[in-house]
């Protein structure tokens, strides 16, 4: 969808909504690795964390950008990861909602 087709009102929401996604995203990494860090025993499992937190930083850096070409994705795959929820795109248009609501359901 063009960034021409969002209001500037609509431009806020899906911004707020995707910045809060991106911190919810980091805080969830911050606690995985807290937790599996404390199981670190032997070097396999040192490898282990290491090759997760790159497969991690590797979908975060390609995922987080704000981009609108992608922004209706970017919402939908946020909403499947319980990042974020249907009530913080509350001001999007119904369209808008309507195609995030489809493609959050695959």
């Amino acid at each position: 969808m063009p960034a021409t087709d969002w209001t500037s009102a609509e431009e806020t929401v899906a911004r707020q909504a995707f910045e809060l996604g991106k911190q919810r995203s980091v805080e969830t990494l911050i606690s995985t690795l807290q937790e599996q860090s404390q199981k670190l025993d032997t070097p396999e499992s040192v490898w282990t964390l290491h090759d997760f937190l790159s497969t991690e930083r590797y979908q975060y850096e390609g995922r987080m950008e704000f981009d609108f070409s992608n922004i209706l994705f970017s919402l939908a795959d946020m909403i499947k990861q319980k990042l974020i929820q249907y009530d913080d795109l509350n001001g999007l248009n119904e369209v808008k909602l309507s195609k995030i609501k489809a493609m959050s359901m695959f």
